[in-house]
Parts: C-alpha cells; sequence; structure tokens
C-alpha cells in the first residue's frame, strides 16, 4: 500500500463508526480504515482512525485530539511505534490551510481549493502530493461519503507515504468535523 503512486481513499460506511477502503489505481483492495471510538473520547472530545494493510495488519494511526483555537491531527506510524506527521489548522477565508510537519520535508503546506475538496501539498513551492475528491454518485453524497484520489510525486519513501496517506485521513476527519459544527 505504501509504495504507490496512486491510492483511492473511499468511505464504505457513514452511520455509527466510519470506515473506508483503500484501493490502488486499478481498483485493487490494498488497506482499510475504521474510526476508532472509546468511552473516554465521547467526554473528551478527541477520535481517531486506524490504518491496516490488505491483511488486517494495523499500519498507522491517526488522532484528533481535543483543541480549543485550531485543530490538530497526528499521524503515527504503528511499527516502529513514531510520529510521522502532525497538522494544525490555519485561520483562512474561503479555503482550508493547514501546516503540516512531516520527517523529511521542509515547511510543508496544505492548501484547499475553495469548498475545501481538493487540496495540494507543497514542500518549499514545489509539489509532494494532491488529495482530491471525487464525486462517487448523488447517493453516496447524500449519505456524506467522500472518496479521496491520492497522488504522491516520485521519489518518495514509504515513511512519507504514510504520512501523507494519514494527512488526507485527516483532512477527512477535519472536513467532517466542520460540517458536523455547521
Amino acid at each position: 500500500m505504501l509504495d504507490r503512486d496512486e491510492l483511492i481513499f473511499s468511505q464504505t460506511k457513514a452511520l455509527g463508526t466510519d470506515e473506508f477502503e483503500i484501493t490502488d489505481g486499478q481498483g485493487q483492495l490494498v488497506g482499510t480504515a475504521r474510526q476508532t471510538l472509546q468511552l473516554a473520547d465521547m467526554f473528551r472530545g478527541s477520535r481517531g482512525v486506524e490504518v491496516r494493510d490488505a491483511q488486517g495488519t494495523l499500519v498507522l494511526g491517526v488522532t484528533d485530539p481535543a483543541n480549543f483555537l485550531r485543530d490538530s491531527y497526528e499521524v503515527r506510524l504503528a511499527e516502529p511505534d513514531m510520529v510521522l506527521a502532525t497538522l494544525r489548522s490555519k485561520f483562512s477565508l474561503l479555503r482550508t490551510k493547514l501546516d503540516l510537519e512531516i520527517a523529511g520535508f521542509p515547511s510543508v503546506q496544505i492548501d484547499g481549493k475553495l469548498l475545501a475538496l481538493n487540496f495540494d501539498l507543497t514542500s518549499n513551492g514545489q509539489p509532494i502530493a494532491s488529495i482530491n475528491a471525487e464525486y462517487t454518485g448523488m447517493g453516496r453524497a447524500f449519505m456524506g461519503k467522500t472518496s479521496y484520489r491520492i497522488s504522491f510525486q516520485p521519489g518518495l519513501d514509504q515513511r512519507q507515504h504514510a504520512a501523507i496517506l494519514g494527512t488526507a485521513v485527516a483532512v477527512d476527519m477535519l472536513r467532517r468535523k466542520r460540517r458536523n459544527s455547521s
């Protein structure tokens, strides 16, 4: 999963616990993601998502700790346990802007287009990936299910791929949080 130049991250369940399929550009299942929900999360206001490969092995986790001013998210690699990326929202009118820290990339920016459906990830002005929402039908849209096409620039290592995949998960978490609070 972490060596593909393109992944499709599609929500398959939106009621209760969110679930996702991760496929490659040819439609082959390469992983899944599932929202984790623990009793303590309901009181803390935090939540998370676990990403597993096609064999069911935990690959990474994304957490949304409780925040007061700026939303932040953390992407952790499962093995070895380490932080891969940290995202923090920035104030911006009509756009979604996030600061992103990924090891190996200085000054990463996430810039969301109008209505925050498409995102470009750049490091020092150079593109490293894109995360684009795809229309998958009126029924899926009505149920709040979203699909994203994640395109990686060539030459990224597996940890950078994992950080960007986790970033796509965090972007979906942020969009859902903003939609539910409005």
